[in-house]
């Protein structure tokens, strides 16, 4: 229904600090935190609302980059450990068709805080403390290293728009750039984000 919010049925597991991700009639709820770092990975199936467990994550990790290829979830970096944990550049592949987790070629650099969208059959992580901007190519598990944006985006939100990659905001960052993927170049918005906040965050549907 449009114009109204409706109460879906309750995780089964409490968290906070966890990535999700929704694709073909699922909503992915990866890691997270409940004091501890969590690994567990559960699906909300939107037809007929019920949760699903998929298994583990083969790291506990929050706060990490999610993004599908191939109907496959990519969980990309994130933050292992507890208050005095660190930031990683691990990469996890599912197969949904096996139901498996396998490991891929680790991120250049660390992306605390950064974002992950997929676009032409690849996945790009992008922004984050650093202003990253990387490729991954899950065909042949290798990354590319791409030009930076200007500004850092911190936990900016990220999504592709007209064939670009766009990240808005960030931790006190009010800027909205654009990544060509066709000419390893970013631009500037005039248009600034309605104020500066310590996160940002959307979700949002796009016509086709």
């Amino acid at each position: 229904m449009h114009g109204q919010w409706n109460t879906l049925p309750p995780m089964p597991t409490a968290r906070r600090w966890h990535s999700s991700i929704y694709h073909n009639h699922n909503l992915y709820v990866v890691g997270g935190y409940d004091g501890r770092c969590l690994n567990s990975v559960e699906a909300l199936d939107m037809r007929n609302l019920q949760w699903n467990h998929l298994p583990p994550l083969p790291r506990e990790v929050r706060f990490a980059h999610l993004a599908i290829v191939s109907d496959n979830l990519f969980v990309l970096g994130g933050f292992f450990g507890g208050f005095c944990g660190c930031w990683v550049a691990d990469v996890h592949e599912f197969d949904s068709t096996q139901q498996t987790w396998r490991q891929r070629s680790p991120m250049p650099e660390i992306c605390g805080g950064g974002a992950a969208v997929s676009f032409d059959d690849h996945v790009y992580v992008v922004g984050g403390e650093d202003s990253s901007c990387m490729r991954f190519n899950p065909r042949n598990n290798t990354w590319t290293s791409l030009q930076r944006s200007q500004f850092s985006h911190t936990y900016g939100p990220s999504l592709v728009l007209n064939g670009n990659i766009v990240v808005f905001g960030g931790q006190f960052n009010d800027s909205i750039e654009e990544y060509s993927p066709l000419t390893d170049s970013w631009s500037t918005w005039t248009l600034k984000m309605p104020k500066k906040s310590p996160e940002w965050t959307f979700a949002v549907i796009m016509d086709s």
